[in-house]
């Protein structure tokens, strides 16, 4: 009985810090996320841009980027249009300075996109799209997505100008 409980006490804490979240650093762009427990690297860009994250029928990709004529409502607009473009029924849609956040569904599917102003003309952007069926498992996975979604240090020109995901 007292062995079964030694490692039982030993692998918990292992059990703990696989639950942890991944802190993905992208030095190249200048932004850093929070990848939420449970999901696995599938791809790294070969520019180094950003990564493809997958958690069962989930993805979740994680991208900078720069901004053409430098514009943080231009690279927004763009954006929405190619949802639309695809499809996609935007269900929310808000803007402020600095950050964006985009919802919307399409044949079975949802999708969340959030965007922030980086430094230097960038942007940098995660997608978590997944099947309805997966919703409320993701569901809490949105909100400390939006939280940690920062520029690096020494960039302020949204952290403290993007609220948590609604």
């Amino acid at each position: 009985m007292h062995r079964f409980l030694l490692i039982l006490l030993l692998l918990l804490p292992a059990a703990a810090f696989a639950q942890s979240p991944e802190t993905y650093v992208n030095a190249r762009m200048g932004f850093a996320v929070e990848i939420p427990p449970g999901f696995t690297l599938m791809q790294e860009a070969d520019s180094g841009d950003g990564r493809t994250y997958a958690k069962g029928e989930a993805r979740l990709l994680v991208w900078g980027n720069l901004l053409d004529g430098g514009l943080f409502e231009d690279e927004v607009a763009t954006r929405r249009m190619a949802y639309l473009r695809e499809g996609w029924d935007i269900g929310y849609n808000r803007e402020e300075a600095g950050w964006a956040s985009l919802s919307g569904t399409l044949a079975g599917s949802i999708l969340y996109h959030r965007i922030i102003a980086l430094c230097d003309d960038a942007a940098a952007s995660f997608v978590l799209e997944y099947p309805k069926s997966m919703k409320k498992e993701m569901a809490p996975f949105i909100g400390r997505l939006v939280k940690s979604l920062r520029p690096a240090s020494g960039c302020t020109r949204a952290q403290d100008a993007a609220p948590a995901a609604q």
